[in-house]
């Protein structure tokens, strides 16, 4: 797969026609992949006069984050989960009525 030059000359992009991947790369910026692609859509990129806006109202949504993920990543969903399960376990435990220890009687609650 070779890099083609998209029209105005600020990009490139590679297209793999087996799996649907694209990889675009604008002049200032990284490559980045995109997932299942139909092949017009590549084909309209490369012949389209305006690629930049083309590739960002059609393609970019399409975007393929990094699959990496680092173990600050992973300690940081892991105090998030463990202050979220703190949260709820302090809501469960708060009493809802101090004078009846948090019971009501079925009599009560028909009368409101």
């Amino acid at each position: 797969m070779e890099w083609a030059a998209l029209k105005s000359n600020q990009g490139r992009a590679v297209y793999n026609a087996e799996t649907g991947d694209l990889r675009v790369k604008f002049s200032g910026s990284a490559a980045v992949r995109h997932a299942d692609i139909p092949p017009h859509v590549y084909q309209n990129l490369l012949e389209t006069n305006d690629p930049h806006f083309y590739y960002q109202y059609y393609i970019a949504p399409s975007r393929v984050s990094p699959a990496r993920r680092g173990p600050i990543s992973m300690v940081s969903y892991g105090l998030k989960l463990v202050l979220l399960l703190a949260a709820c376990s302090l809501l469960m435990a708060t009493d809802l009525d101090p004078g009846h220890g948090g019971i009501f009687e079925e009599s009560q609650l028909r009368s409101n």
